[in-house]
């Protein structure tokens, strides 16, 4: 229910009078006419429904529940002119809920958030990672990126870059094996493998004419950034998106095993609620224009 309160400028009267003492004073410090404070405190006192000051004399003391409100509204009157002045005359910053695929934020984005931040720096960030599960609604997000098939209902998007899956592993897992690149197909599957509940190595023995088999792999994951990890530490052999796994390539964490190289289908969107296209623009151009940087 809607809670009526009586005007700040009758109870920052109320309180110069009660400092003062006299109404004549308060007036004096307001710049206001004599008549103009009583009119004030007057509607002051027909809110609360009693009265706040005993005119005696030429001066005004206050009543006990005057003297109580004063205690009281003194610290409310501050409270309110930190609000005030906490925003009058700044510019507040844009702020930006973005939701982030959790792979794509480890793998990819979170290297990249002081550009990110230096690119839009009008905006106040907020960063989630919200499960899939809970992706149907942008009651919180202003922008969502997401590795899909551009297929989501109800919203409005851009595919971020396209994207091609190649077989990679560290070093120092060829080393024990006693491999140097490039490999033959024959030779990568001779190497513990790394699967990816969202990916078949299928299509890529295809590429590499080899009899589309699924082969068994060491390990399992659901998280693509967690296979990188994985094939960094020299677990396995692993299918990865160039994207998710530029940097570890450019700084010889990982190698490519050999050029054999697949179309990405499942690629990475910028996803907006209809009708922000043109609030979130500048921001998906940034975002674009990383991913570039990023596989040229």
């Amino acid at each position: 229910m809607y809670k009526r309160y009586p005007s700040v400028q009758s109870m920052n009267a109320f309180i110069q009078a009660a400092r003062s003492g006299s109404f004549s004073s308060a007036a004096r410090r307001l710049d206001l006419t004599h008549s103009a404070i009583s009119q004030q405190i007057r509607s002051l006192e027909d809110f609360i429904g009693q009265p706040l000051f005993v005119r005696e004399g030429g001066g005004s003391n206050l009543t006990d529940a005057g003297q109580l409100f004063a205690s009281v509204l003194s610290d409310g009157l501050a409270q309110i002119d930190r609000a005030l002045s906490s925003v009058k005359n700044r510019s507040v910053a844009q702020r930006l809920t973005l939701d982030v695929d959790s792979e794509l934020a480890q793998s990819w984005l979170n290297p990249r958030l002081p550009q990110l931040l230096d690119l839009l720096p009008d905006h106040e960030v907020v960063l989630l990672s919200m499960p899939r599960t809970d992706r149907s609604s942008f009651e919180r997000v202003d922008l969502a990126l997401r590795y899909g098939y551009g297929d989501w209902e109800d919203c409005e998007m851009t595919q971020i870059c396209g994207d091609s899956v190649r077989a990679v592993a560290s070093p120092a897992l060829l080393e024990r094996h006693g491999l140097q690149v490039p490999m033959t197909p024959a030779q990568v599957l001779e190497l513990p493998l790394l699967g990816y509940t969202r990916r078949s190595w299928i299509p890529w023995l295809e590429a590499s004419e080899m009899a589309p088999s699924e082969p068994a792999a060491r390990v399992i994951f659901d998280n693509a950034a967690n296979l990188i990890a994985a094939a960094e530490a020299g677990v396995g052999a692993g299918l990865v998106r160039g994207l998710l796994a530029a940097d570890a390539l450019r700084s010889g964490r990982l190698v490519a095993l050999n050029d054999t190289t697949i179309a990405a289908h499942y690629n990475l969107y910028a996803v907006w609620p209809p009708g922000q296209a043109e609030r979130v623009a500048p921001v998906v151009e940034v975002i674009k224009a990383l991913a570039r940087q990023t596989l040229s």
